[in-house]
C-alpha cells in the first residue's frame, strides 16, 4: 500500500498543525503570563528599591543634622522634667542678680481631648515670685529668650519693697513638651 506523496504531506502538515495547537500555543501563553508577572515583580521589587533608597537618603540627611534635631529635642521635650525646669529657672535667676522667693505649678495642660492623639504639645506654666532690680530682671528674661527651651512670659506684676528696697516682680511662665 502506497499513500500518495501529496496526501502524506498534508497529512503530516496536520498533524504538525494538531500538535502547535495543543502544546506549542499552551506552552506560549504560559511563557506570555510568565513574562507579564515577572514584569510586574520587576516593577514592585523597582518600587521598593526606590521607597527605600528615599529612606536611606532621608536617614542619611537627618544624621547630618542631628546636632539641629537635638536642639529641637531640648526646646520641646518629650516630658516636661519638672525638676530640670525649676532648676534651670532657679539657676538663671540666679546668675542674672534675682532672688526666687517662691516658684511653683501653676497649671499642666495637655492640649488633648479624648478623640485626640496623645502626640500633642501640652503647656506648662509656673509662676515664681522674685525680687532684684529691674536689669536683673531684664537679663533673667533675655536669658529665658535665648535658652533653648521654649519659654514664654505670660504676665509680669511688680511692686516694691520698702525694707531691701528692691523690686518684688511675680512672673507666669508658659513652656511646652510632648
Amino acid at each position: 500500500m502506497q499513500i500518495d506523496r501529496p496526501i502524506a504531506i498534508a497529512l503530516i502538515l496536520f498533524a504538525i498543525l494538531l500538535l502547535c495547537f495543543f502544546y506549542v500555543v499552551p506552552e506560549y501563553n504560559k511563557l506570555g503570563k510568565l513574562q507579564t508577572e515577572l514584569g510586574n515583580k520587576q516593577a514592585e521589587y523597582n518600587a521598593q528599591f526606590e521607597y527605600y533608597n528615599a529612606i536611606a537618603a532621608t536617614y542619611a540627611g537627618l544624621q547630618n543634622h542631628k546636632d539641629d534635631i537635638i536642639k529641637i529635642d531640648d526646646a520641646l521635650p518629650l516630658d516636661p522634667a519638672l525638676g530640670k525646669l525649676i532648676y534651670f529657672l532657679q539657676l538663671t535667676a540666679k546668675e542674672n542678680g534675682l532672688v526666687v522667693k517662691d516658684l511653683f505649678l501653676s497649671k499642666s495642660y495637655s492640649g488633648s481631648t479624648a478623640g485626640e492623639p496623645s502626640n500633642t504639645v501640652k503647656d506648662v506654666i509656673f509662676s515664681t515670685d522674685v525680687s532684684g532690680d529691674y536689669t536683673s530682671l531684664e537679663r533673667f528674661l533675655v536669658a529665658l529668650e535665648k535658652s533653648s527651651r521654649i519659654f514664654e512670659v505670660t504676665s509680669i506684676s511688680f511692686g516694691s519693697d520698702t525694707a531691701t528696697a528692691l523690686q518684688n516682680y511675680s512672673l507666669q511662665i508658659k513652656t511646652h513638651s510632648y
